[in-house]
């Protein structure tokens, strides 16, 4: 599994290219999944994988989900924006919303900082602002446990 995360690109074209010539480099990507703010951006990708994207508070007009529920073999992700959960205040909201939904995994922006915890025994992954050229990779460790690797442009 290579999923490639990303958030909060609030019109930075740029970076998205640049982000997706870089991922590429890397190997193949299995989907890209895009936690919202700049869901019009995505007219400018060619990912040749599927993209799964949820909107932002941002996003005003959008119809995108807010919400997203991805399987990936054994895993499940919670894709979401954020802003909803107030991860701006904290992550359990947005973790216990993910257990409610049987996600081992929760995949959110909106606060524009790039990190990683585990709350309740979900891994909870902000890719970071791809408008200040932060995005990740959600990959599976040696044991098939996920894992989140963090970049910067």
């Amino acid at each position: 599994m290579r999923l490639l995360l990303f958030s909060d690109s609030h019109g930075s074209v740029h970076h998205l290219l640049t982000m997706m010539s870089r991922a590429q480099r890397e190997g193949p990507v299995d989907a890209i999944l895009f936690a919202g703010d700049g869901i019009g951006d995505l007219a400018f990708l060619q990912a040749g994988c599927p993209v799964h994207a949820v909107r932002g508070n941002c996003d005003l007009g959008s119809s995108m989900e807010k919400e997203l529920l991805l399987n990936f073999g054994s895993q499940q992700v919670y894709l979401t924006h954020g802003h909803l959960h107030r991860v701006k205040h904290g992550l359990s909201l947005l973790a216990s919303d993910a257990l409610e939904r049987g996600a081992q995994v929760a995949v959110f922006g909106h606060s524009h900082q790039q990190g990683t915890a585990i709350k309740n025994g979900v891994l909870c992954v902000n890719p970071g602002a791809l408008s200040k050229g932060e995005y990740a990779m959600l990959l599976k460790d040696n044991n098939g446990q996920p894992e989140s690797r963090f970049y910067q442009l």
